[in-house]
């Protein structure tokens, strides 16, 4: 083959072949260019090993790089090396393959003590109920899906492939201040970031001074829950139902049952026991671990329940998901867009907006005189509305609150509250028994059975007189456990 002295130049004006491969030999002895009818230009060296004692040489190729990532100078110089280690009888290929196995080793080496990996080992941790939280129990499910999620978005990207050893007090406070020129979970990551670190401390994979020591919160504590008014329970009840039917519907579940936001939202169908009437969260998704926990449900629950199910046969979904997203594969997600919307509807229901208010406002182009009147007067009526801020897990808080403070009499002295331990077990808090506890083995669940039904069935004719508007004329009937 025809020896030609290679140039940047030379290789560029090479195109691919239509069919075949153009194989081009270089001056460098042994170094040759091959172009695929795919337009691949691949630098290849091909070199003589010498034979066993009698034998002949043995002929090998081996690829080198590719053009244009590796220039002809380079290219050459590779070639050298190659010719040069084939001279003293070594082989290229298997030099080659031993540098990329040591290569590969150094990077699961880096990779095992990398950030990265350490943060999956605490994630794991945290799912399997191995790590407790600030109130020494082990850290709930819906506490590790949230800092595994918000360490997947924030922080791997930033310090996950690098070892711990290499992340600097410098780097976190940059990465720190990126998220809060977002406006994003800045004391949230930090919180996280410093969980990890002790969390790689408590393993042996982390000695010496935290790089998070002595960083401080810098966001503006939340406003804390409150439990909400008759007026907004009513207006959130009747903005629920003008909502999608899951999102609607977990509003209106959580309202009357007083659980937490995952619970209801993760509702899976295996976890509704229809002929008992009541939920049976496992103990994975419940937040004290404690096991599984009951939750019953009243006429109002299970109509919302059953409208769902004919949703789901109806649309032919097959996740196993009561209440799923978009996709219908997952649980339903998207909670600030969906909050944001439905505030929106609670402030046209404060302002009381009719249906044909609502018309007017999502009427558009060319309006008659009348829906565009009624349009702006209904915007003005919204602009013109106070929502006081809440949160969905004020609806929690509302519910142990209305509990507790049950019925008042005329002269608005309290008759009746729900009692602690029943409120407790219905919400699945840890029952307060002080040293009883630690001897007390029996079965929560059945103990508390009716007792719960009871307190839920008031709260429901309680819940539904206020949203009907009828709270001061109806006498709500008390359950059995006033007199218990």
């Amino acid at each position: 083959m025809t020896k030609t002295h290679l140039t940047e130049a030379a290789v560029e004006r090479y195109k691919r072949p239509l069919t075949g491969r153009t194989e081009l030999s270089d001056t460098e002895p042994g170094l040759f260019l091959w172009i695929t009818p795919n337009g691949t230009k691949t630098w290849m060296v091909i070199y003589r090993l010498p034979g066993e004692e009698g034998k002949r040489t043995i002929r090998r190729k081996l690829a080198i790089g590719r053009y244009p990532a590796m220039g002809v100078a380079a290219a050459r110089i590779a070639a050298r090396d190659v010719m040069a280690l084939a001279t003293r009888g070594i082989d290229p290929q298997i030099k080659a393959a031993e540098e990329a196995a040591a290569a590969e080793r150094d990077k699961a080496e880096q990779r095992a003590g990398s950030f990265a990996a350490v943060a999956d080992d605490f994630v794991t941790a945290m799912k399997a109920g191995k790590l407790t939280g600030g109130r020494k129990r082990p850290v709930a499910t819906t506490t590790a899906a949230g800092r595994e999620s918000l360490l997947n978005r924030l922080v791997l990207p930033e310090l996950g492939d690098l070892p711990l050893t290499e992340i600097t007090p410098k780097l976190i406070a940059q990465l720190l201040a990126r998220i809060e020129k977002t406006s994003g979970p800045v004391d949230e990551t930090l919180k996280v970031i410093r969980a990890v670190f002790k969390f790689a401390v408590s393993r042996g994979l982390f000695h010496g001074q935290l790089p998070t020591s002595g960083m401080t919160n810098r966001q503006a504590p939340v406003k804390e829950a409150r439990a909400l008014t008759d007026d907004e329970l009513g207006a959130i009840w009747r903005a629920a139902g003008k909502q999608g039917l899951a999102f609607g519907s977990v509003i209106r579940l959580l309202m009357l049952t007083g659980q937490r936001k995952g619970e209801i939202a993760g509702l899976r169908w295996e976890e509704i026991d229809w002929e008992r009437q009541c939920l049976v969260i496992p103990a994975d998704r419940v937040k004290n671990r404690a096991g599984a926990h009951e939750v019953p449900l009243t006429d109002a629950a299970l109509a919302i329940l059953r409208q769902a199910l004919a949703a789901y046969e109806a649309q032919g979904l097959t996740s196993g998901l009561v209440f799923p997203s978009d996709t219908g594969e997952t649980p339903i997600s998207g909670w600030a867009k969906l909050k944001r919307n439905l505030d929106q509807t609670v402030r046209g229901e404060i302002a009381g907006l009719t249906d044909e208010d609502r018309r007017a406002i999502r009427a558009g182009g060319a309006l008659r005189v009348e829906t565009w009147q009624r349009k702006t007067e209904a915007q003005a009526r919204i602009a013109e509305t106070t929502l006081t801020p809440w949160r969905i897990h004020d609806l929690r808080h509302t519910f142990i609150t209305r509990c507790r403070e049950g019925e008042e009499n005329a002269a608005g002295e309290i008759i009746w509250s729900a009692p602690l331990d029943v409120l407790q077990a219905t919400v699945n808090h840890e029952i307060t028994a002080g040293v009883t506890q630690r001897y007390d083995h029996g079965d929560i669940q059945r103990r508390y059975r009716l007792r719960k039904r009871e307190l839920m069935e008031w709260w429901s004719r309680k819940l539904l007189a206020i949203v009907d508007g009828q709270q001061s004329s109806v006498v709500v009937q008390l359950p059995n456990v006033a007199r218990g």
